[in-house]
């Protein structure tokens, strides 16, 4: 048997979580983004790393004329990201002997691309290395203070993508 002070019940579930059902749902779309995005910056330097397999080779630590058209082909790859191809990513830790282990974005930068080629020591063969970092603009509203929950919830505006492939020329 229901009660009579029962009206209006619905109507306060629904205000209740209506905000919670907004917010997964915009986490949903966001993480979709996100990871598109992650996926075609990875099919891009993949497509550059075997573009840059079929270049000439080029010692480690040198500036590479063929080294643009393995640029152009990450910028060519990426489809709606619009990668930057004027200033190369800042790479870490390569050596003539050992790969990089890590590429940032320079200061100013949304995007970047980097061709880092070395001699792996143990067997001698060439590997090219191609890296690309973009910087992706966040869509998610929830940016200030939540009513009930207090300050912002700490969602970045903008989320760095990065992309590393590597090919090997067994010669």
């Amino acid at each position: 048997m229901p009660m009579k002070n029962e009206r209006g019940q619905l109507v306060l579930e629904v205000v209740l979580l209506t905000p919670l059902l907004l917010v997964l749902v915009f986490l949903t779309f966001e993480f979709g983004r996100v990871f598109g995005s992650w996926v075609i910056l990875t099919n891009a330097v993949r497509e550059g790393a075997r573009t840059g397999m079929a270049q000439t080779w080029c010692a480690p630590a040198t500036t590479c004329a063929s080294n643009t058209p393995i640029v152009a082909r990450v910028a060519a790859t990426t489809q709606y990201l619009s990668v930057q191809t004027a200033t190369p990513c800042a790479v870490s830790g390569n050596t003539v002997s050992a790969p990089a282990t890590g590429a940032a974005l320079p200061a100013g930068q949304t995007s970047c691309v980097a061709v880092v080629r070395w001699i792996d020591a143990a067997t001698g063969d060439h590997v090219v290395q191609v890296w690309a970092v973009f910087q992706l603009r966040t869509l998610m509203p929830i940016t200030g203070a939540i009513p009930f929950l207090g300050g912002g919830v700490g969602y970045p505006a903008v989320l760095n993508i990065t992309g590393r492939s590597s090919m090997r020329s067994f010669q």
